[in-house]
């Protein structure tokens, strides 16, 4: 579609993701930022591009949600640390549309379906759920995979994740994810996002399984936590010996009580911990499926030794996809609707 002037964007939520996007937003000819919303009172009325570190855009931040709303604008990137279904939906009814990473790729809760769609029909808008996993690497690429393959018996996806030097905040490390809990507080309860993790991973299963042409019938997921050997120093602080470095969760999708799909994730902050599972990358996955023939995938940064590239395949996954989003009849729209997201106008060519 031939545009006459930018698509306008409101960055909401400056956290790792929301600043990677800015970035993207502000060097793409084709977008323009048209507002950003923070949470915190230090951010408030500063410049977006100070907030991205990068030079002034002359776009102050702010946590007033109704300017926000009220504002001339296309599409909201939305990237809170937990996403609020209320303050999406007004997103969705001022007439933007939304795309998030926080998961959502394939809604099939009818109630929450339902509110989503009704909010979309309101603000006659598009709502996407992106990222990077969900939203590819556990998802669309499967999908791609699939089309390699004459029989497919079982899909097993692997994240490797060596989470020590990322920039994700002490408050997600810490507290949302459960790293630095005690062995006694980590065996009577799970991580807070466990509950959230398992609903965007089985929605990301569910997208596969409609895209291959069938239903998952039961859900299941484990969960297994290791220990630092002695005090670890990490960017979010220091987790103590015997408290929780590493984590396994394992979430495997049905069928007649069979494993048909299963999504692995390792995360580690430490080499030395106990049990110290098998798996060691920066940032890594890989998708196995089992069949005729079988194939195996890795998706990897090329020279890094931190998990920043993942923050940008985030970010970037959710950039790219904004103008098709817009373009798009109003109502959810999954990877499955969607023409694929493509870097278009990001190819650094020779002058």
């Amino acid at each position: 579609m031939v545009r006459s002037r930018p698509i306008r964007i409101i960055q909401w939520a400056t956290g790792s993701i929301g600043r990677y996007a800015i970035r993207a937003i502000a060097e793409d000819p084709g977008l323009a930022l048209a507002g950003v919303w923070v949470h915190g009172e230090s951010k408030d009325g500063v410049d977006a591009g100070t907030i991205a570190g990068i030079p002034a855009l002359g776009v102050k931040a702010t946590r007033d949600k109704q300017a926000l709303l009220a504002l001339d604008a296309d599409c909201v990137l939305y990237a809170p640390l937990l996403a609020d279904v209320d303050e999406m939906c007004a997103i969705l009814e001022s007439g933007k549309n939304l795309v998030t990473p926080t998961g959502f790729s394939f809604v099939k809760d009818p109630a929450l379906a339902g509110r989503l769609e009704a909010a979309c029909r309101r603000g006659k808008v598009s709502f996407h759920g992106s990222g990077i996993h969900p939203g590819f690497a556990g998802d669309r690429l499967p999908l791609v995979l699939s089309a390699l393959c004459r029989r497919i018996d079982k899909l097993t996806v692997y994240e490797v994740c060596d989470l020590s030097q990322g920039s994700e905040s002490p408050e997600m490390v810490m507290q949302q994810l459960g790293f630095g809990m005690s062995a006694a507080d980590a065996a009577k309860e799970p991580p807070a996002l466990m509950a959230v993790m398992s609903r965007i991973f089985f929605e990301s299963m569910d997208m596969v399984a409609a895209g291959l042409g069938f239903s998952l019938d039961g859900y299941d997921h484990r969960h297994e936590f290791a220990v630092a050997k002695r005090d670890v120093p990490v960017h979010a602080g220091v987790i103590k010996q015997g408290h929780v470095a590493g984590q396994h969760f394992e979430y495997t999708g049905l069928v007649k009580g069979k494993p048909v799909i299963q999504f692995n994730t390792y995360w580690k902050m430490s080499k030395e911990i106990e049990p110290n599972w098998p798996f060691d990358a920066p940032i890594e996955y890989t998708v196995e499926i089992e069949g005729d023939p079988s194939v195996r995938c890795s998706l990897s940064p090329i020279d890094s030794k931190t998990t920043e590239p993942g923050l940008v395949w985030t970010a970037m996954n959710c950039v790219n996809a904004i103008a098709a989003v817009c373009d798009a009849e109003p109502g959810i729209r999954t990877s499955l609707d969607l023409p694929i997201p493509r870097a278009t106008g990001r190819f650094n060519l020779p002058t």
